[in-house]
């Protein structure tokens, strides 16, 4: 009987632990093993700089800092700001990037700028061109609901295109996995934090989760409200699709929606809605 080994590594970022696993037949040599591992984290750690609220420094921050003036900035910041903006239209903007002003203001992002800021917007005040973008108006932007899974598709596609064709990389509930890996997927029981129950099994396929609740909201300080401010029912959103950056940003989608509205909304996406079960 054939037996799959796979070798794994993990590190703190992006706000959790990121795991990377490869076949361990995609090669034998260890320096060719910490290359991949190393190629992997480093594209990661790329897309949390550029796209950090925290940093003052990263290039999301230099775009909120500067409302009504053209910011250039890195492809992979222009790229994620494109498909949130264009994810914002898509779900008449219940995936709305521009409620940075809101968590700022309920104490779940830090208020690092000088000037006066609007609590929310909408993907209409977004432009992009080449390689610039700007703010309308003075909005605050958080990608959040976005970039780790799309540094999650970054990540991997640099693993491809050093031939490796079997991976996975796991960021605390967003996962992605290629080639002939077949990943079982437990969940934590919506009503008993520390029991498990079987999900799925995923196979050149990624899956979000999102979990909304009261009682965590001191130690995960993430909260998803909608364009007016208001936070989503608590429960337990997964989306599985074919890009870790469209089942991040579902799950935002999803859970500002009433649940019998959520597997029609996901399936205009061509996404698969898991129902969250209290048991």
């Amino acid at each position: 009987m054939k037996t799959t080994n796979y070798i794994k590594r993990m590190k703190p970022l992006l706000g959790t632990f990121v795991e990377v696993g490869i076949l361990d037949s995609e090669t034998k040599d260890i320096h060719q093993q910490n290359r991949y591992f190393e190629v992997a984290f480093k594209a990661l750690q790329t897309i949390a700089s550029q796209m950090s609220f925290h940093h003052e420094d990263s290039a999301l921050s230099q775009l909120n800092k500067s409302p009504r003036r053209w910011v250039s900035l890195p492809k992979e910041t222009l790229k994620v700001l494109a498909l949130a903006k264009q994810l914002g239209e898509q779900s008449a903007e219940l995936f709305n990037c521009t409620v940075g002003g809101h968590l700022v203001q309920n104490q779940k992002l830090p208020d690092h700028f000088p000037h006066r800021f609007n609590l929310s917007g909408s993907s209409m005040d977004i432009e992009i061109k080449q390689n610039q973008a700007r703010l309308i108006t003075p909005v605050l932007i958080t990608l959040d609901g976005i970039a780790k899974g799309y540094a999650i598709d970054f990540a991997l596609e640099k693993l491809q295109s050093l031939g490796v064709q079997s991976a996975w990389i796991n960021a605390g509930g967003d996962i992605k996995v290629i080639g002939e890996i077949k990943l079982p997927i437990h969940r934590r029981k919506v009503s008993q934090t520390n029991s498990l129950e079987p999900l799925t099994e995923l196979t050149n396929c990624a899956l979000a989760t999102s979990q909304i609740s009261r009682d965590l909201s001191v130690t995960l300080p993430s909260q998803i409200v909608d364009t007016q401010g208001i936070e989503a029912q608590e429960g337990l959103i997964s989306v599985a699709t074919s890009q870790a950056w469209l089942a991040d940003g579902l799950t935002k989608v999803l859970a500002l929606l009433p649940e019998n509205e959520r597997q029609q909304m996901a399936h205009q996406f061509s996404a698969e809605y898991f129902c969250s079960k209290a048991s």
